[in-house]
């Protein structure tokens, strides 16, 4: 569905400008795009019905946030990430968790995980900055998890666990094992 919008979408664009990227680059970008919108959408409607808006929200912004900073792993697939991403948002927003002790504890482990592996190699090679930031990244990351330790927000602290997650070397392997099918 959004390959086929992805590609009209290019058509139309290499038809109406002369200068226009490449299909294959155009195709990518608003391939990224699209699922993004697709995803956030998806969230924040499920949110809505169910009465969480404001929780998915939270939950969006937080991860999407220290993902920008910190980087992390990507699925080998574009349904893959949406149905996982999807998914876990769902389910972290109707959790029952308020922040002592586990929102704590999530925030912590999170703290842990930016100060040891934030922010990854690929995120700082493909930002505009380049590697030269890496030190900027990485204290972004800290103070992002660290201030939640003074909001004390439980869907913030999940956020940040769940993302956080994304950095370590299991989580790189996992998707080589994936890549491998």
């Amino acid at each position: 569905m959004i390959n086929k919008l992805s590609h009209k979408i290019a058509v139309f664009i290499q038809k109406n400008h002369d200068q226009a990227a490449s299909m294959d680059v155009l195709m990518f970008s608003l391939t990224v795009v699209l699922n993004a919108i697709f995803c956030t959408i998806m969230i924040l409607g499920i949110g809505a019905v169910t009465g969480k808006f404001v929780e998915a929200l939270l939950l969006l912004f937080s991860f999407v946030i220290l993902r920008f900073f910190s980087g992390g792993m990507h699925l080998p697939t574009s349904k893959l990430c949406n149905f996982i991403s999807i998914s876990l948002f769902v389910v972290l927003m109707h959790l029952p968790v308020s922040y002592w002790p586990a929102g704590f504890v999530c925030n912590l482990i999170a703290f842990i995980l930016v100060l040891i592996y934030a922010p990854t190699k690929d995120i700082m090679h493909l930002n505009l900055l380049g590697p030269k930031y890496t030190p900027h990244f990485k204290a972004a990351s800290i103070l992002l998890v660290g201030a939640n330790f003074w909001f004390q927000s439980p869907f913030m602290a999940m956020a940040f666990l769940a993302q956080t997650l994304t950095l370590t070397p299991i989580a790189y392997k996992g998707v080589s094992l994936l890549e491998r099918r």
